[in-house]
C-alpha cells in the first residue's frame, strides 16, 4: 500500500447544523455539500486538496460522540486567526506557538474536537 494523500478528515459531530454554522461562521469555511435530512446527515467543507466530514454519530451507530484526533488547517497568520477566534468567543487550548519550521494554536469545536492552526514558515500549505 502507498499513500498518495489525504482525500478526508471526518469528525463525529453531534448537531451537524450547528458544527456547519460553527466552521462557516466562526472559522470562516465555505461549505461544499451539505445534507440535512431525517435519515443522512452530512457535511463538508473543501479546504485546499483536503475536505473537513461532519456527520452524526448515529449516521454509524446510536451513540454519543466520540471526539478524537486533529485536523489542522493552513493559515497565513496563526497570531491573528487565534485573535481573531477570540474575539469571537473560541476558548483556545494552545499557542500560538514557534517551532523551527512553523507557527500553531490549537482550539475546540462545539463537540470537543481538536481543530489546530498551521502556519509553515516556507509558506508552503498542505
Amino acid at each position: 500500500m502507498k499513500v498518495i494523500a489525504v482525500d478526508f478528515v471526518c469528525y463525529e459531530v453531534s448537531d451537524v447544523a450547528r458544527s456547519v454554522e460553527f466552521y462557516r461562521d466562526v472559522v470562516g469555511l465555505t461549505p461544499g455539500m451539505v445534507e440535512m435530512g431525517e435519515e443522512f446527515q452530512w457535511a463538508e467543507f473543501e479546504i485546499g486538496s483536503v475536505t473537513l466530514s461532519l456527520y452524526p454519530p448515529k449516521l454509524l451507530e446510536n451513540r454519543d460522540p466520540k471526539p478524537g484526533g486533529m485536523v489542522y488547517l493552513a493559515v497565513d497568520d496563526v497570531p491573528a486567526a487565534v485573535e481573531e477566534l477570540k474575539a469571537k468567543g473560541v476558548s483556545i487550548l494552545y499557542g500560538p506557538m514557534e517551532t523551527p519550521v512553523c507557527f500553531m494554536a490549537g482550539f475546540l469545536d462545539p463537540d470537543g474536537n481538536q481543530v489546530g492552526l498551521h502556519q509553515r514558515k516556507d509558506g508552503t500549505a498542505g
